[in-house]
C-alpha cells in the first residue's frame, strides 16, 4: 500500500510539473506574440514618422534655397 501511495504521489508531482511547464510555454508565446508585437509596432510607427519628417523637412529647405 505504501508503494502505491508513493507512486501516486510521484505521478501527481510529475503531472503538476508538466502542467506548470505548459503554462510557462503558453506565457512565453503570449509575451512573444502580444507584447513584443506591440513594441515592434510602436518602433515601426516612430521610424515611419521620422522618415516622413525628414522627407518633408528636406523639401522645405530645398524650396527656400531656390527663392
Amino acid at each position: 500500500m505504501k508503494k502505491l501511495g508513493l507512486i501516486t504521489l510521484i505521478s501527481a508531482f510529475i503531472m503538476t510539473a508538466n502542467l506548470y511547464c505548459f503554462d510557462l510555454i503558453e506565457d512565453t508565446f503570449d509575451f512573444i506574440f502580444d507584447d513584443l508585437a506591440k513594441v515592434i509596432g510602436i518602433a515601426v510607427i516612430i521610424a515611419a514618422a521620422l522618415f516622413l519628417f525628414k522627407k518633408y523637412s528636406k523639401k522645405d529647405s530645398n524650396s527656400n534655397d531656390r527663392e
